[in-house]
């Protein structure tokens, strides 16, 4: 399978684009467990729900430079995932605004479309908004766009981005290269290649 559509939309409705960024568009081998372990939790903890609920000063100082540390380094890593380029590429040629919504730091982020060569018209970090799946990041984007959500579309590879789209109300894909993951049936479409992908959306242009 290279792409389902668990919900058909017509993407000529679709008037901007808002992508997650690590494992959407940059290929930065992010080890999630592997900081689960350094930071002692369990498999699956929300990191950034971890951080914030840290009472302990001393503890949260050290539990940040862990997180920061990682994500400086999963970004100075980062290289284009396969199809993206051609994907952002795309919508730049139908002229829909796109925008970045990431759980990094601006630093991290900066460091990854940096690598990529990427400039967005707008990129939102959990400095900027919120963190997902809360919408809010969603929410400032459509309202400096002064778009709907439900003329939006979010991309991204986790749970997470199919809970904001849900929970803004847009359009959602779920790009999952390899094993499709259980909650992909809350996904509009499931991608395993963005080849794919970019053909099903030009059989609606």
């Amino acid at each position: 399978m290279s792409i389902r559509v668990n919900t058909h939309f017509d993407f000529s409705h679709i008037q901007g684009v808002i992508f997650d960024l690590d494992g959407t568009l940059a290929d930065s081998n992010p080890d999630f467990e592997g900081l689960r372990r350094e930071l002692g939790l369990k498999s699956g903890t929300d990191i950034l729900a971890h951080m914030e609920s840290i009472i302990d000063p001393v503890l949260a100082s050290k539990t940040k430079e862990i997180v920061t540390r990682y994500e400086l380094e999963s970004s100075s890593r980062a290289t284009w995932v396969t199809g993206a380029e051609q994907l952002v590429a795309l919508f730049r040629r139908l002229k829909l605004p796109q925008a970045i919504l990431t759980r990094n730091i601006p630093q991290a982020a900066g460091i990854t479309l940096a690598n990529l060569g990427l400039e967005m018209d707008l990129v939102l970090t959990r400095f900027d908004a919120k963190a997902k799946p809360h919408p809010e990041g969603v929410e400032l984007i459509c309202e400096q766009w002064q778009l709907e959500p439900a003329n939006i579309l979010f991309i991204g590879d986790y749970l997470y981005d199919l809970q904001t789209a849900r929970n803004a109300g847009t359009k959602s894909v779920l790009y999952s290269p390899d094993l499709i993951p259980d909650y992909a049936s809350q996904a509009d479409i499931v991608c395993q290649c963005y080849t794919a992908l970019i053909q099903h959306f030009n059989t609606q242009i």
